[in-house]
């Protein structure tokens, strides 16, 4: 007979077990756009809470590349060209109506040398740089819209940067405005 319940027991446990998975497997933890807004916000003080980025990660950016549509923002906090270029990026895509960019936060990969970096590399060779060294990398800040697996916008006009100008300096009114108008231009095309 006590063998029965243990078995009884057992059986019960496990189906609650099972059922419990089932229910943190279909529930909504609801959306990450709040704390991604937070974070973006933290990591660049120049772009408020109210921000259109969600962090992703390599693998996602990759998949993108492969078949997918976005607006991809790549940068990491520490270079400071990101955050003016983020300033102006998301002040345009809610003019124009854009409500979500992905933000991929790549120094790690590619001090790593992440294979799933080198894969966005390789994917994106025909517009990165090629240094003297005869290597390719992405440079912060660098702006790539892609429609179905398709490259349709690529922009990094500051990520390599001649000379010790920052970019308080570098960004006057004139730049802005006209950089400003270039974003909108390709955002548009996008959501055409």
């Amino acid at each position: 007979m006590h063998k029965n319940i243990k078995k009884v027991f057992q059986s019960i446990l496990f189906i609650l077990i099972i059922l419990a998975f089932i229910y943190i497997g279909n529930k909504d933890f609801g959306n990450n756009v709040e704390i991604d807004n937070e974070k973006f916000d933290h990591d660049y003080p120049l772009v408020n809470k109210d921000n259109v980025f969600t962090y992703v990660n390599a693998k996602e950016i990759y998949a993108l590349l492969k078949n997918g549509s976005g607006i991809i923002f790549m940068g990491f906090p520490t270079n400071n060209w990101t955050g003016y270029y983020a300033q102006m990026l998301n002040d345009v895509a809610k003019e124009v109506g854009v409500t979500k960019i992905l933000y991929y936060d790549f120094y790690e990969d590619r001090n790593m040398k992440n294979a799933t970096y080198q894969s966005i590399v390789v994917k994106l060779s025909n517009f990165l740089p090629v240094l003297d060294e005869g290597n390719q990398d992405i440079y912060a800040p660098t702006l790539l819209i892609v429609k179905d697996g398709k490259i349709i916008s690529f922009d990094s006009e500051t990520s390599i940067n001649m000379g010790n100008i920052k970019p308080e300096e570098y960004w006057d009114s004139l730049k802005v405005g006209l950089k400003k108008n270039n974003l909108k231009m390709m955002l548009q095309d996008y959501l055409k």
